[in-house]
């Protein structure tokens, strides 16, 4: 019996480390995420008078 509760805390602080480590994994990604769509976001505003220029010239 007192071995089984001792299985079962064990696997408990397995399954605890698992999601905080898939939680800091997700974390990034967010980040990851966020800093490629703001870094899509600076190059678009960026180019915005060239692309204006383009469909301007193109519409002619």
């Amino acid at each position: 019996m007192e071995h089984n509760k001792m299985e079962r805390r064990e696997d408990n602080r397995q399954m605890a480390r698992y999601r905080d480590e898939s939680s800091a994994a997700a974390t990034a990604w967010k980040i990851v995420g966020g800093t490629v769509l703001a870094l899509a976001a600076v190059t678009v505003i960026a180019a915005l008078p060239d692309i204006k220029r383009y469909i301007k010239i193109s519409m002619m």
